[in-house]
């Protein structure tokens, strides 16, 4: 969906060398007016307690350095981690680009900026245990650890906007990545719960697990 180089996976490698999971945490920037912190910067960490070590995707590296010079144009020593929009290149000049093109990048921009704002939510009713970003988003229920709930980007050229679906389904093992997740869903195990647009995404989610933090 995305251009290899403008992609955050969902694992990596920690700053420690360990294996490293997409979470946020608020990061240190060095300012021509001081030093300033950024918070909610997707990283990579090995959620250890003991680590204070983490990793940069490098499409968040290249955008805190363009958050850092705004940061120094207004004096600023603190801010929240954003998303630009992506500019879509023209091939020359007098050409206009295709309107399916700019609506299936403004699109995707729009799908991985928002996946990406779930990174360590709580609910009172569940958590998010795993983000990919742009395409799903795993909730683990607090009250019974075996029932998980799967918010999936669903693509259809038929419909306008943006959908998901929503399913419901209960794994025993311990631990669940995504990827133990597609080939154990191949099986039929997934009940859905209903499709959902993006702009009801929100209210949907509180009304299932309660108020988020």
């Amino acid at each position: 969906m995305f251009d290899e180089n403008e992609t955050i996976e969902p694992m990596d490698t920690c700053g420690c060398g360990d294996i490293g999971y997409l979470t946020a945490r608020t990061v240190p920037i060095d300012l021509a007016h001081g030093v300033g912190r950024i918070d909610k910067v997707p990283v990579y960490h090995c959620r250890s307690a003991y680590c204070q070590e983490f990793s940069l995707p490098p499409v968040v590296s290249r955008r805190l350095e363009t958050i850092a010079e705004q940061m120094e144009e207004t004096q600023a020593t603190e801010t929240t981690y954003t998303w630009q929009d992506k500019e879509i290149p023209v091939q020359d000049s007098g050409t206009q680009p295709d309107q399916t093109a700019l609506d299936q990048t403004t699109d995707e921009l729009a799908l991985q900026a928002f996946t990406l704002q779930f990174v360590n939510r709580q609910y009172e009713d569940a958590r998010v245990v795993q983000i990919v970003p742009g395409q799903a988003i795993l909730f683990r229920s607090k009250l019974e650890d075996s029932e998980y709930y799967l918010l999936r980007y669903e693509e259809d050229s038929r419909t306008e906007g943006i959908w998901f679906s929503f399913l419901k389904f209960y794994y025993d093992e311990p631990n669940l990545t995504y990827e133990d997740f597609l080939e154990w869903s191949e099986d039929g195990h997934l009940k859905e719960l209903g499709r959902i647009i993006l702009d009801e995404v929100e209210d949907t989610l509180i009304d299932e697990f309660g108020e988020w933090t």
